[in-house]
């Protein structure tokens, strides 16, 4: 199997800052379904904004994999501790 070199992007995702800036889209996300879209089709888009939250959470990305990438993000880290 093939080794994946992490792009930047990549890397940043699974940094501290990339987790925070999931954390953040997911609580825009849950705003703008509440605030701006709301009915039925709000609470939808409120309850997608869980995802990037639970993936800055738990330090994952599910999209990743899609070109070739870890699900878990610590992998990009190394031995670094976050």
């Amino acid at each position: 199997m093939n080794a994946h070199k992490p792009s930047m992007f990549e890397m940043f995702m699974a940094s501290t800052y990339g987790r925070v800036a999931r954390g953040a889209l997911g609580i825009g996300l849950i705003a703008a379904g509440l605030l701006v879209v709301g009915g039925t089709f709000g609470w939808v888009v409120a309850g997608l904004g869980l995802v990037p939250i639970a993936a800055g959470v738990l330090n994952l990305c599910p999209v990743a994999p899609l070109w070739g990438g870890h699900f878990i993000g610590s992998k990009y880290c190394g031995s670094r501790r976050e």
